[in-house]
């Protein structure tokens, strides 16, 4: 994507003010690092997810309340994605069947958060979503909800292309964002992604900062 670079640098400023608001954060451990995998950029203090009023594939109403009591895996994107977005999903399925089998899985919630409301209704999630694991939940809803929860947690997008014309290009950021059991964003993998990297990290943040 051509606005890939400034995409990123723009989600760490934005990323960065909101940390700069909570640096009080009391009884936040030190950052865990990561020496071995490139690409992990702990959240420390995490950042509060915001009120939303978003609905799921099966129309279903999801809230701030549905990101509480479990680890979640996230990814913003849009079901006309030609690359980026397929194959991040299929790397989130293969690290969701490893976790399975491994017994390490733990109620992780897998997201695929739409950034184009104007194509992707419930309907459409539900055939793409379901496509890589019938667990998968996708959500979509009014622009100005997906915009708060997406401009909270760092992630920016913009269009290439007029809207109505129905064909048009969503240059996104393209990370896989770790939420924790009290809705919290704790950490972005950045891309390259793959099965070992996404994994391992997940399961050393969860352990980490605990279930």
């Amino acid at each position: 994507m051509k606005t890939k670079r400034t995409l990123v640098l723009i989600s760490f400023l934005l990323l960065s003010i909101s940390i700069a608001a909570g640096l009080f954060w009391r009884g936040e451990p030190a950052p865990l690092e990561f020496t071995d995998i490139k690409g992990i950029s702990i959240i420390s203090p995490p950042v509060s997810l915001p009120d939303i009023n978003l609905k799921d594939h099966n129309g279903k109403r999801i809230t701030l309340d549905d990101f509480k009591g479990h680890w979640s895996m996230a990814f913003f994107g849009y079901t006309h994605c030609p690359d980026v977005c397929p194959t991040s999903l299929a790397v989130m399925k293969r690290v969701a069947t490893k976790l399975r089998k491994e017994g390490q899985e733990r109620d992780t919630h897998y997201l695929f958060v739409s950034l184009d409301p104007f194509r992707d209704t419930p309907e459409v999630l539900k055939e793409y979503i379901t496509f890589f694991d019938p667990d998968f939940i996708g959500i979509t809803g009014d622009k100005t909800e997906i915009d708060k929860l997406s401009e909270r947690v760092g992630v920016i997008y913009d269009y290439e292309g007029d809207v109505r014309d129905e064909d048009f290009i969503v240059n996104h950021y393209a990370a896989i964002l770790i939420i924790d059991p009290d809705a919290r964003l704790r950490a972005h993998i950045l891309p390259p992604h793959s099965v070992e990297k996404v994994s391992t990290a997940f399961n050393r943040i969860r352990d980490y900062y605990g279930d």
